[in-house]
């Protein structure tokens, strides 16, 4: 003869395995939805990034067309220059005539000197201890980003002229002489047939170091050089 089952024995059991599975099932969830945003969180640092870049694009020109405006005077470039005063932050670089060069005040740290994008305020409200705005904000910035940059002469020394400031600037190959008739002018051609030289020329490199601020305040440094 058959023993009948105990149900009411078992129905505890089947409790404790039916919270076993919905714990696991829980979870999973939480890992999924964790992975999810990650991915999602990704994706727009990405995003940032290349929209930040592409948007630099337009402090670069910016840098550009004040270096070229300043060379037409022989010696302009051979100090610093600081804005007058916000208004002017604009149309007026903060510019330094050595690779390194920082004021103090315009540092976190409050040391002069020593360049470091991370450790440099870049605001055109807060001032350095010239009184005068620490960087030039591009006004009418793309949609959802503040451009600040900063401007920089790749020279040792300051107040005299490169070559004499200790410059770098680019290296150029200079035609010695004139190359005959079916022969290429580009002396890195296998047709060139003409003397060439190698030296430095009056250029100078200037480094652009610009701040995108973008959406949830992310930030994003790039740099750029100009010759």
């Amino acid at each position: 003869m058959k023993t009948p089952l105990n149900r009411n024995g078992q129905q505890g059991f089947v409790l404790v395995v039916a919270l076993v599975v919905l714990v696991i099932i829980t979870l999973s969830s939480v890992a999924m939805v964790t992975s999810m945003k990650g991915g999602v969180y990704a994706a727009g640092n990405i995003a940032f990034r290349q929209a930040a870049t592409r948007a630099a694009d337009v402090a670069v020109n910016s840098a550009f067309q004040w270096v070229q405006t300043q060379m037409i005077v022989a010696t302009a470039l051979n100090s610093d220059i600081a804005p007058a005063d916000t208004a002017a932050a604009a149309t007026t670089a903060r510019y330094y005539s050595t690779m390194f060069g920082a004021d103090s005040g315009c540092k976190k740290d409050g040391i002069a000197g020593v360049f470091l994008p991370q450790n440099y305020r870049f605001s055109d409200t807060i001032n350095g201890s010239d009184s005068r705005p620490c960087a030039a904000k591009i006004p009418g910035s793309p949609s959802g980003y503040d451009l600040y940059y900063v401007i920089h002469r790749m020279a040792s020394t300051s107040g005299s002229a490169c070559p004499a400031a200790g410059c770098l600037a680019p290296q150029v190959t200079t035609i010695t002489s004139t190359p005959a008739a079916g022969c290429s002018m580009d002396p890195s051609s296998a047709s060139f047939c003409g003397a060439s030289a190698s030296g430095t020329n009056n250029l100078v490199y200037y480094r652009v170091t610009i701040k995108v601020s973008g959406p949830r305040q992310n930030n994003r440094y790039i740099q750029a050089f100009l010759y």
